[in-house]
């Protein structure tokens, strides 16, 4: 389904993908939604695709559904048939289960060499050298999120949104650096190749004028606002990879598809206490159904409007998909770095002002060192 809100967005197609196999991806929120459709399109093009879940029937319903479907070549393109859909548990509102995650990860998928190497099989295998290196990390796409939920409590004590749509991600991202970066050392890589993309949405727009964060209760009262997830990104850069040297990349993203307002950031609507935005969801995940418990009546009349004008989980995953595989990127790896996209090939700096803003970054970074310790014990290198 190409809903109203994607009429006018470029197209980004699963057969559109470059060649991935040899690529490790790592997904969160990869069971369902826009994350799901994420992982087939890159298990499509060939890439070994770990997908992340909170329940186990739900992940392994997912992964089997989508292996299915790549190995009949019924998802996309038939060219690279060789991709795989691994699911993996975890609770992202469990901040020492992520590290644990994090840790595990770094193991599974450690640098090793070949001592045998693997014969090319046809089409479906690149084969593989004997003492070639193998493993690592290409892609994370820090995708999961809590949407239109009711706010809630993690097991750490923290807001559910705060936790599992930024700090979890921040851990997970800090902790899995080394080998993103081990991962770029290896022979043949290219600056571009390894890259981290955030789904942050154009709902960014709409975020309070008066936000510093700067405390942990100023951004639980804000813990929904998506400048998180493009502030996390570019900080990222500023930070960490630009120093050295823009060899990995960090890029957010607005779901697939170019808001109804290009300007304001899609069609707004207004209750007597809030404000709220079409364009973050103009993807129907799912999440839309839960708009009547979180709003009201004003929630039952978006519901209604999100089942003809939203577009379809494939469509939405087209700007992730894009910033992940998309050769332009790569070709411009320091254009491109810390970089916000509203839909696949857009224009650079659209973003808000306040997204730029570089002591926002600043604060959210030490904000985010700050309550990873708390809970964790873990002090973040960076």
């Amino acid at each position: 389904m190409t809903g109203l809100a994607g009429l006018f967005s470029n197209r980004y197609a699963f057969d559109d993908i470059p060649d991935q196999r040899g690529k490790t991806a790592l997904v969160t929120g990869g069971t369902s939604g826009i994350g799901a459709s994420i992982a087939a399109g890159l298990a499509t093009a060939g890439a070994k695709v770990y997908i992340v879940g909170a329940t186990e029937e739900h992940a392994k319903q997912t992964a089997d559904s989508i292996n299915a479907k790549v190995q009949q070549n019924s998802t996309g393109s038939p060219k690279f048939p060789s991709g795989e859909v691994v699911y993996k548990i975890l609770d992202l509102g469990d901040l020492n289960a992520v590290e644990a995650f994090a840790q595990e990860m770094m193991h599974e998928l450690r640098i090793q060499t070949d001592e045998q190497g693997i014969p090319e099989m046809g089409m479906g295998s690149k084969g593989r050298e004997k003492g070639s290196k193998f493993g690592g990390l290409n892609l994370l796409v820090c995708n999961a999120g809590i949407g239109v939920a009711a706010p809630g409590v993690t097991k750490d004590g923290l807001q559910n949104h705060w936790a599992v749509n930024h700090l979890s991600h921040f851990l997970l991202t800090t902790s899995l650096l080394p080998l993103l970066q081990q991962t770029r050392d290896l022979p043949g890589a290219k600056d571009g190749d390894v890259r981290i993309v955030m789904q942050s949405s154009e709902l960014h727009r709409t975020s309070p004028f008066k936000v510093s964060f700067e405390t942990q209760e100023e951004v639980e009262d804000n813990s929904r606002d998506p400048n998180i997830l493009i502030l996390f990104a570019k900080e990222l850069a500023k930070r960490v990879l630009t120093p050295a040297g823009d060899h990995i990349l960090a890029i957010a993203v607005h779901p697939g598809g170019k808001p109804n307002n290009w300007e304001t950031g899609g069609c707004l609507v207004q209750d007597t206490h809030r404000t709220f935005s079409l364009a973050p969801l103009a993807v129907a995940t799912g999440q839309e159904a839960g708009l009547s418990e979180a709003y009201g009546l004003l929630g039952d009349a978006l519901y209604a409007v999100s089942r003809v004008a939203f577009m379809s989980p494939d469509q939405g995953s087209e700007s992730a998909l894009w910033a992940s595989t998309s050769p332009k990127v790569g070709q411009e790896p320091g254009k491109y770095q810390g970089a916000y996209l509203r839909q696949p090939d857009d224009s650079l700096g659209t973003e808000s002002g306040q997204a730029k803003d570089e002591v926002l970054a600043r604060n959210l970074w030490e904000l985010s060192r700050k309550v990873v310790k708390d809970k964790t014990g873990k002090d973040v290198a960076y």
